[in-house]
């Protein structure tokens, strides 16, 4: 069989089983399964598939079809151009989540400067990971409750060889302590009530820890208004990624004395981020 018609076939079956983009899916999992790069793939087209490799492909292909994300198949996902480690212990990186980098970029001009980040809840580290590689000169704190989480992000700040300016703690975020110029977090916000309607490969294949935002999609938050208050300085930003259903969170920030600044939105025109800041007397 060549790749090419093993592409075709993998599509079609993709395609049957709902999957929103079967042409890239079947791709990227032959990129994995035949170890050749996107290049090879279009050039080579007409090349012959050995049978150990095209079983392997389809081998693979059955875990796309059963509802594995991709990113779980190949272990890897992108984020801001960089890979980063996942699996079913941590929330997958989206392009979305990229507003809260290019939301602090917009914010603090300077390269050079010497920001201090804390980055709560984070995950694989996508989002310090990303800023870290801006700043040169930032130094960040990242915590992480889950165990299984943590190790993921361990592995990513190794990876991209960030250790030695992060410390990264297995702990909740209420541990916070110290003074930061920027707090970032992608924290949990979908209502409860809405999980069962998820998609399948995010329902059944990332963490629910990380999807549920209890029963106003509003929990988390209130959590980080309390470290806000504590660890924020004065002049300092909070970039949160938020969804349709924090609608309120600009007046609840306003009850803890932290004020808005603006939002920040995806490339669907959704709001995504909110910007804080700590009002006089917080």
């Amino acid at each position: 069989m060549r790749i090419s018609t093993l592409l075709g076939k993998a599509a079609a079956m993709l395609s049957g089983a709902g999957v929103a983009t079967p042409r890239l899916d079947a791709e990227l999992i032959a990129q994995q399964a035949l170890g050749i790069s996107a290049i090879a793939m279009l050039v080579d087209a007409d090349m012959p598939v050995e049978q150990e490799r095209a079983d392997r492909f389809f081998a693979l292909l059955d875990r796309r079809l059963s509802g594995e994300p991709v990113s779980h198949i190949l272990g890897k996902r992108e984020f801001w151009g960089m890979d980063f480690a996942v699996n079913s212990d941590v929330l997958d990186p989206r392009a979305d989540t990229e507003s809260v980098v290019s939301s602090a970029i917009k914010i603090y001009k300077n390269q050079n400067r010497n920001l201090t980040i804390a980055d709560l809840g984070t995950g694989t580290g996508c989002i310090l990971i990303a800023l870290l590689s801006h700043y040169r000169h930032a130094t960040g704190v990242a915590f992480e409750k889950s165990v299984k989480a943590y190790r993921v992000a361990r592995q990513n700040f190794v990876r991209h060889s960030m250790l030695a300016r992060v410390k990264l703690r297995c702990a909740s975020w209420e541990r916070c302590e110290g003074k930061f110029d920027l707090i970032v977090s992608n924290p949990p916000y979908i209502r409860r009530c809405k999980i069962p309607g998820l998609q399948r490969e995010v329902r059944q294949h990332e963490p629910l820890r990380a999807l549920d935002g209890g029963v106003r999609g509003m929990e988390a938050y209130t959590q980080i208004f309390k470290v806000l208050k504590k660890c924020l300085r004065p002049s300092g930003r909070a970039i949160l990624e938020i969804g349709e259903d924090q609608s309120t969170i600009r007046d609840e920030a306003l009850r803890w004395n932290i004020g808005f600044c603006n939002y920040e939105y995806d490339l669907a025109g959704r709001k995504r981020c909110i910007i804080l800041k700590l009002l006089p007397g917080a």
